[in-house]
Formats: C-alpha cells, structure tokens, sequence
C-alpha cells in the first residue's frame, strides 16, 4: 500500500477495532480511496458522491473468527460537510424505509436486510453483512462506528431555511446539483408539508448571486410556459413569482427573493395553498434578505 495521507490515517482510525462485534476481527488491510479511484470500490455510484462533495472513503473487511465466508464491510466516507452527508445519505435511503430514534447510530440511520447506513457531521458509514444471520453483528459495527465519529449530532444548519410549521418529520432533503432534473437548480433543500387535507413539497434553493436566481426563475417559468398549462404570474411574494400546471409534478408556485428561489409543488393542494407556503417561506429567509442582497441562514 502506497503512503497515506495524515487525513487519510485518521479517517483510517475511526473504524472499529478488535471485538467491536464479539467474535469478529479485522481481516486484512483496510483499503483507502480518493474521487479518483472510488469507482474501484462503488463503480456506477461514485459520481453521484463525488457529486455530493466526496473526498475521502476507508473500507475494512471483518471476518467471524477466521471464517472467510461470512465476513462484513465497514465503509466511512468523508464528504466534507454535514450537509453533504446528510445529502448522500438521503439520495440512497430507500423510501419508507424506519429510521432509528436519532442517535443510536448516527445523527439519522436505518438497518434494512444486512445493511446499516447512518450519517453523522461530515462522514457518511454503510455497514453491509453477507449473511442474514450477522445482522446483529452488523448494527455493532455500526454503533461503535458512530460513537468514534468526532461530530456532534445536529442537524445542518442550512435545513433552516425551511419553515418549521406544518413540517412532516424526516422528510428533509438536500441536493446538490439538478433538482427535478433542472441543471440550474442547485443547492436545494427541501421537505414535505400538512396543508390542512393536502400534502405538498417544498424546495429552497440558493442560486448564488441575485442575477442568477433571477436566471433560474426565468428558466423555470419559460419551461413550464412551454410544457405546463395556466402560467400566470403571482403578485405579492417575493421580487417575482408565477404560478403554473406542472404535466408531471402537478400545481406549483416558484417565488425568488434575493438569492434563492422557493418552489412549492403539489398533486392535491391548490395555488392558494402553495402561495401561502412560499410567502411562508420566504418570511424564513427575510431576516437574511436585506437591501435586496441575502445570505444563507
């Protein structure tokens, strides 16, 4: 093995030791890395995390006393932010999945058929036993994976730019680059909402200067004036908003102010709906927005 970097060794530190699990042991070398060589390791998914801000990855091997065939990866990737772990790890969560009561792994994570996923500050931990059996030893791995990890557990500070209200619980989610398959959509959070009987997504994007949120609403409104149906404008929210029929997304009402766009999308809600949940969330970004110039809460 090639030297290491002094990153390298310490994120090389953090996985578990002898009998983290009882009766498993590290077997051979751990195994490091960078966005250059991780398709070595996930060919096919390492785009989506050198997408997401990806730096550094160790993988260790844990065999069940000497067995080579009943073994158990510990993977730990570093994606140099909270924000982006917490990205990753929501890209690959299955839908519907149970999450564990906050803490027990990491700040959020789930143990489904063999795999243990969990992420905490910056690092992003999957555990994956072969065999059914070694669940139990699995979710060990894990546990003492997340108790070595030097972060706090606390949610990423961009998540509020979401109104709180009405939130629906573990419905958060971020995306780095191409939200909703637009590539000027970029650094989106977003979550789900109660609307009294209807239920509704909202997306926070920070577009960077004020000329290209501008940019990006434009294009927006220009996709769905050619794609979507009743676009029309919405007065009163924001420095410009529209409201529009979406073929696939349904009723929709996208607002800028400043440097972000809000972007409120619903199969059930009405406009009326979605205009007061952006107003509402562009009241969550006011204190940001000063002069016309704002800066991420």
């Amino acid at each position: 093995m090639s030297a290491l970097s002094s990153a390298a060794l310490l994120l090389m530190a953090l996985l578990p030791g002898p009998n983290a699990a009882p009766g498993w042991a590290r077997g051979g070398e751990a195994r490091c890395y960078s966005p250059d060589s991780l398709y070595e390791h996930i060919d096919g998914a390492a785009d989506l995390y050198v997408s997401y801000g990806f730096k550094q990855a160790v993988v260790g091997d844990y065999v069940k006393g000497g067995e080579g065939e009943r073994w158990i990866t510990v993977d730990i990737y570093d994606m140099g932010a909270p924000l982006h772990a917490f990205g990753i790890y929501g890209a690959e969560k299955p839908p519907d999945v149970e999450e564990t009561e906050v803490g027990e792994y990491g700040m959020q994570g789930y143990s489904l058929e063999g795999l243990v996923a969990l992420w905490k500050g910056r690092y992003y931990v999957k555990v994956s036993a072969v065999e059914r059996e070694d669940v139990e030893a699995a979710e060990a791995l894990a546990m003492v994976t997340a108790g070595k990890l030097p972060a706090r557990l606390k949610m990423p500070e961009e998540l509020r730019r979401l109104p709180s209200a009405n939130g629906v619980a573990g419905s958060e989610r971020y995306v780095k680059t191409s939200a909703l398959g637009h590539k000027f959509l970029v650094e989106v959070v977003s979550a789900e909402y109660k609307l009294e009987e209807a239920t509704a997504t909202l997306y926070v994007a920070d577009l960077g200067p004020p000329e290209s949120a501008a940019a990006g609403w434009q294009k927006l409104r220009d996709f769905e004036s050619r794609t979507g149906e009743k676009v029309e404008d919405v007065s009163g929210v924001g420095e410009d908003a529209f409201a529009a029929t979406d073929g696939y997304y349904g009723e929709m009402v996208a607002a800028r102010q400043g440097q972000f766009l809000v972007l409120g999308m619903s199969e059930e809600a009405g406009r009326a709906e979605l205009t007061a949940l952006a107003r509402k969330a562009l009241s969550v970004l006011a204190p940001s927005c000063e002069g016309g110039v704002c800066r991420a809460p």
